[in-house]
């Protein structure tokens, strides 16, 4: 049997400069789950951090080969999976 893949939940806004995370959940009502699917990014998507503006600006990522900037505060909505097993890819 294969051991079980541990993950660790955080906000799209912690995961470290150039990871890749599975979104996992979308923390808010209606109007930023709709916000979000308009900009493409769902529950199970892979993202991938790129950039994170100085001064609390916004957290620039990419999803489906699109990059998109977020701002800190819909970030910090947005749970997502990282693998914690995968050596050399801190989350």
């Amino acid at each position: 049997m294969l051991p079980r893949r541990r993950t660790k939940r955080l906000t799209l806004e912690d995961v470290a400069l150039s990871r890749e995370a599975t979104v996992a959940e979308i923390d808010g009502g209606r109007r930023v789950r709709s916000h979000l699917n308009t900009l493409g990014i769902h529950v199970g998507d892979v993202i991938r951090v790129v950039e994170r503006a100085p001064f609390r600006g916004p957290v620039l990522v990419e999803i489906h080969g699109t990059r998109v900037a977020l701002g800190r505060g819909i970030a910090r909505k947005v749970k997502v999976d990282t693998d914690a097993l995968r050596p050399g890819r801190p989350a």
